[in-house]
């Protein structure tokens, strides 16, 4: 192999770590948001309260569940 060739492993040699590193932080960045995320659900549910004792419960009217077409035989 020529000078070429140990330039390309050296570079994938380093794409390998830059990858192997950050893989190993993602657990941490996920534990780090779970928080944040559970901040985020409790001021939707606070703002979910706030807008129904305004308006009033606003959920769609009950519809018929759907029926699967079928084709009846013509007369």
């Amino acid at each position: 192999m020529g000078p070429a060739g140990s330039g390309f492993s050296l570079l994938v040699a380093l794409i390998g770590a830059l990858l192997g590193l950050l893989w190993l932080f993602v657990p941490f960045a996920i534990f780090g948001i779970k928080g944040l995320l559970q901040q985020i659900v409790a001021e939707q549910r606070g703002t979910n309260e706030i807008l129904s004792r305004v308006h009033g419960e606003r959920l769609p009217p009950a519809a018929p569940e759907p029926q699967p077409f079928r084709a009846r035989p013509y007369p």
